[in-house]
């Protein structure tokens, strides 16, 4: 992991550099006092323990990013091989019912081979998925092929015993197996479909489909590594597939990983490393969900990675929003959430230590003789350094969140476009099998003898109809129509009332006019008299009076696909596992909703500009989604070679985390000033912190100590600015909360925040008595000694009082971002804000209350 090594190397740097300090600190008594060398080294002890805790969780996620991306190409790849097959399940088991094949099969005579031979031929021209048909007798004998046998030595013309055993002893059942065939090929293992052919409920022969297993795993390989990973410069996995031994059936990459090799370990389903040809990879093996209780023949999904090459994927930074992403705490894992704040406690606890060691060393300073002056400069030296180590450990940390953010993000975009790809994959390759179904039928002999005899009600062709839609589970009416669009056949009772309708809608015209029998006509995406409560897609194909490509149309079948069921089927598959929170939807051309799974938003033109977005990351209603986008790829000639577009998308809208409203903070300045001299007689010490994007200082005789936030306590009738009262060591104090002074809007009940600070104040008044109280700021910042020169006063009207800025302080532009000034906060605002605070509201001592 090339990343986590580096981050591991930078923190390890800082932990040095904490080793240096501490001893250092060590060199005399009033260094040590200064710099709390017991802080010091209860801080070295948190931030080692801390990075120790984040590279185990950089590495963990990183981790599991790839093992996540692994598994979702293993799952998609078996998932959609098993569809595939469930769909060839039902295929022969129509073909089989052809009566064309059974008349032959009865009568094989050799001089009517050919015409049988054309008839397969046009089956297998709407279906590309099939590399052979073969007719077989009941002896297992080939009486009639699509493709001639391969191999360059003679074979046997006869179909393996064994297998001719299984298929007859289930007429009324297919068999699928996966083995060397001699009738396709005998020198590798063919995937075939066979089934009895019944002539009057016996057995006149066989039906074999030969599927091209090959063709279809490679260009489903290339698919899935094309949409999936190395888009960001990453390593493509090998894809392959299993069988339930762990011997591989087809690999995306023959040299890695050929055909018949065997991995014993992805006989079973789960994470794994491995040793393969000199090269250590690791590996994920699923097991297929299965599509509507099939699950084929139990292959497996296999997706490897060789380690060395598994961690190179890293996504940039693109966007405003991807930045503000990468920051949530909301997106890491339950165990690493509080990484940030324990990081910014840490440091938030040294910027205290090297304060108040500063406000002590100042206190010393009074009473230094000559022989600890130099004891003197080295401790605050050595203070100040500990602060710059500080904010370097800090941004080193910052960094190192930022990439472990980025790690999170990426496998939670990653993850929500390859749902959008695997939706419309999925959708396409379902509709090609629509576009072929309503083809195949129209080669049914039956069809265009009740076409022919123009019979309304005919039993036999209700039957057929009845007993294909019963094989093919999608559709929810298949539907006979002669050249007038008048209705002779449906297989749905629901809708025999439309027998003896004409049809009139623009699809049964486009159907009649087809040109020959490999096109088809598909309707718009509507609402239809058979299917009436929402919107499907209705394919249809001319059937014709005769075999020939372009024997005149008798009528047509058109197939009402059941859009609602299907849709929400792949919905459903691909969303397993987002929250409610999270979409994934179906969308038309317009971008109209079409069917969805989870939570849309429900203004209508919000979606449309979603879907039109490029950004991987959208902001909806003030939180921040993952946005993934895909259209349909087509498959094999649907949607490319025969021009068909239906035009739909799919959308995923993933919840990351509710944006947060930041202000802007101020540039860090403790790092690139230098400290003054002192040698001016109007020296003065300001010391610096922030509230938001506010720099700000005040005289450092003005303070007391800094201490951690803590809890406000409710007094009644205490007056703005002050919000409460803290408890800080043995004193309760008033709090002065800069957030409600700077944003006007009182904080009430405001929860203890560990990056925040408190600053006890001892400000005269008049009468020459101090007050102390609490100022409450976001962050601590540099000890600056400075000349009096360099503060520029400053006069802001203010209506209510003295103003809270009454000087800015120059700097050399060659020394700092002058974009950032640093204002000194008013004394003479801290006299008007305490003036009317009561005795009940002064600090107040609680050592009397110790026992």
């Amino acid at each position: 992991m090339p990343h986590v090594q580096q981050q591991r190397q930078e923190l390890r740097l800082v932990e040095a550099a904490w080793d240096n300090l501490a001893l250092l600190s060590s060199l005399s008594r009033l260094s040590s006092k200064a710099s709390a060398s017991n802080d010091l080294g209860r801080a070295r002890q948190d931030f080692a323990a801390l990075s120790a805790e984040m590279m185990q969780g950089l590495s963990i996620e990183a981790l599991n990013n790839v093992l996540h991306d692994l598994e979702t190409q293993a799952q998609t790849c078996i998932d959609i091989v098993v569809r595939n097959l469930f769909e060839r399940s039902a295929d022969i088991g129509f073909f089989a019912t052809d009566s064309s094949i059974s008349d032959y099969l009865l009568d094989p005579q050799e001089t009517r081979r050919d015409a049988i031979e054309a008839h397969l031929h046009a089956y297998a021209s709407k279906y590309t998925v099939y590399r052979n048909i073969l007719l077989l007798d009941t002896e297992g004998q080939c009486l009639a092929r699509l493709r001639p046998q391969s191999g360059t030595t003679p074979s046997s013309s006869t179909a393996e015993p064994a297998f001719m055993a299984q298929v007859l002893s289930q007429p009324m059942a297919y068999v699928q197996d996966y083995a060397v065939h001699t009738l396709c090929d005998p020198a590798k293992p063919t995937l075939v479909y066979a089934q009895s052919v019944l002539q009057r409920h016996a057995a006149c022969g066989v039906l074999c489909l030969e599927f091209d297993l090959h063709d279809e795993a490679q260009a489903l390989f290339t698919s899935l590594l094309n949409e999936g990973s190395g888009k960001n410069g990453g390593a493509k996995p090998v894809l392959a597939l299993v069988d339930p031994q762990g011997v591989i059936i087809e690999s995306s990459d023959a040299l890695q990983l050929p055909t018949g090799w065997h991995l014993p370990h992805a006989a079973t389903a789960g994470t794994f490393a491995l040793q393969h040809m000199g090269r250590r990879y690791v590996a994920v093996v699923c097991d297929t969900t299965g599509f509507q209780g099939y699950a084929g023949l139990d292959w497996r999904g296999l997706a490897l990675i060789p380690l060395d090459l598994a961690f190179e994927d890293r996504v940039d930074e693109e966007s405003a929003l991807m930045q503000e992403a990468t920051g949530n705490a909301e997106l890491l894992p339950g165990a690493l959430r509080q990484i940030p704040q324990r990081s910014a406690a840490i440091q938030s606890a040294l910027e205290r230590s090297v304060w108040n060691g500063l406000l002590e060393l100042n206190q010393a300073a009074i009473d230094t003789s000559d022989g600890q002056a130099r004891d003197l400069v080295f401790a605050k030296t050595l203070l100040s350094e500990i602060g710059v180590t500080a904010q370097k450990t800090a941004q080193a940390f910052s960094i190192a969140l930022r990439d472990l953010h980025k790690v999170v993000m990426a496998s939670a975009l990653r993850d929500t476009q390859s749902r959008t790809s695997l939706a419309m994959q999925i959708l396409d390759r379902n509709l090609y099998e629509r576009a072929n179904d309503c083809r195949w039928w129209a080669l049914t002999a039956q069809f265009a003898a009740t076409l022919t005899a123009g019979t309304e009600h005919c039993p036999v062709s209700t039957q057929t109809l009845k007993a294909i839609n019963a094989l093919y589970t999608v559709y929810t009416c298949l539907v006979l129509f002669d050249t007038r669009g008048k209705v002779l056949a449906v297989s749905n009772d629901q809708y025999a009332d439309q027998v003896g309708q004409v049809l009139n809608e623009p699809w049964v015209a486009a159907t009649l006019r087809l040109g020959d029998s490999q096109q088809y006509a598909v309707s718009a995406l509507e609402r239809s008299r058979f299917y009436p409560d929402a919107p499907t897609y209705i394919y249809a194909a001319a059937v014709r009076a005769s075999t020939s490509e372009t024997a005149p149309a008798l009528g047509g079948i058109a197939i009402v696909w059941d859009a609602v069921a299907q849709m929400q089927s792949i919905l459903s598959d691909c969303a397993a596992g987002l929250s409610p929170q999270d979409a994934l939807v179906f969308l038309d051309a317009q971008g109209n909703l079409v069917q969805g799974h989870g939570t849309l938003p429900d203004d209508a033109a919000l979606v449309r500009n979603i879907q039109q977005s490029q950004e991987p990351i959208v902001d909806i209603a003030e939180h921040l989604h993952g946005r993934g986008h895909a259209q349909g790829p087509g498959y094999r000639e649907f949607g490319g070679q025969d021009a068909y577009r239906h035009g739909l998308h799919c959308l995923a809208l993933r919840h990351l985390c509710a944006r947060q409203a930041r202000m802007p903070q101020v540039v860090d300045m403790q790092s690139k000033l230098h400290l003054a001299s002192g040698a001016s007689s109007q020296s003065v010490q300001l010391a610096t912190f922030s509230q938001g994007a506010y720099w700000l200082g005040l005289d450092s005789s003005l303070i007391r100590m800094a201490a951690p936030d803590g809890k406000l306590l409710a007094a009644a009738n205490m007056p703005r600015p002050f919000s409460g009262m803290v408890h800080i060591q043995n004193k309760v104090y008033p709090v002065l909360d800069l957030r409600d002074a700077v944003t006007d809007q009182p904080s009430l009940s405001a929860p203890v925040d560990g990056a925040r600070q408190l600053i006890v104040l001892q400000v005269p008044l008049e009468n020459g008595t101090r007050v102390e109280f609490a100022l409450r700021v976001d962050r601590l910042g540099a000890m600056l000694d400075l000349d009096r020169q360099q503060l520029q006063p400053i006069n802001m009207p203010h209506n209510a009082g003295p103003s809270m800025i009454d000087a800015v302080v120059r700097f050399d532009s060659s020394m700092v971002d002058t974009s950032n000034v640093l204002c000194q906060l008013s004394k003479n605002w801290l006299q008007y804000c305490v003036g009317n605070l009561k005795g009940d509201f002064s600090a107040h001592d609680l050592s009397h209350l110790v026992a």
